[in-house]
């Protein structure tokens, strides 16, 4: 619960989705602990959405991180100097260039979602069956309420 006076009273369903949320952010810091001595949270992301669309137009790649290109290409930068991802022209355009990245940066990527799942699922494991099934219905209904985060925001916490 939060303990600040200031902050507004909420109902008990408010407080322990907050409390929840404090939760899940502590799995996404765990997973991502290791990763941080490499790169940056925003140099994840992009290795993240790289890894989930490759091969991916940089144009495509800008918008869906929500940044402007140039932003973009000093980022692919840093990560093919790292040898997490690679550019490839494609054939018949000189112009286009698409991203991929490379067995490392996916290798990575898979270490990450893996550890992630893992903490999740030894976190839940205490729970019998029947709370498991009440905490993913009540996970589906506050996804369908929240609704997708605005890619922007997920690229500054590096999600």
């Amino acid at each position: 619960m939060d303990t600040d006076p200031r902050a507004p009273s909420l109902d008990p369903t408010s407080e322990a989705t907050i409390l929840a949320s404090r939760s899940l952010l502590g799995f996404v810091v765990r997973s991502l602990a290791p990763v941080l001595e490499e790169l940056t949270l925003v140099q994840f992301r992009v290795l993240v959405v790289i890894d989930a669309a490759a091969p991916v137009r940089m144009a495509d790649l800008a918008e869906r991180v929500g940044v402007h290109p140039s932003t973009l290409s000093r980022t692919v930068d840093r990560l093919e100097s790292g040898g997490w991802a690679r550019r490839a022209p494609v054939e018949g355009n000189r112009r286009e260039v698409h991203v991929e990245p490379t067995d490392k940066g996916s290798g990575l990527v898979a270490d990450v979602t893996r550890r992630r799942r893992a903490d999740i699922a030894a976190a839940l494991e205490g729970l019998d069956r029947d709370d498991r099934e009440a905490v993913r219905r009540g996970m589906e209904l506050f996804a369908a309420a929240a609704g997708e985060a605005d890619p922007g925001e997920l690229l500054e916490l590096g999600l």
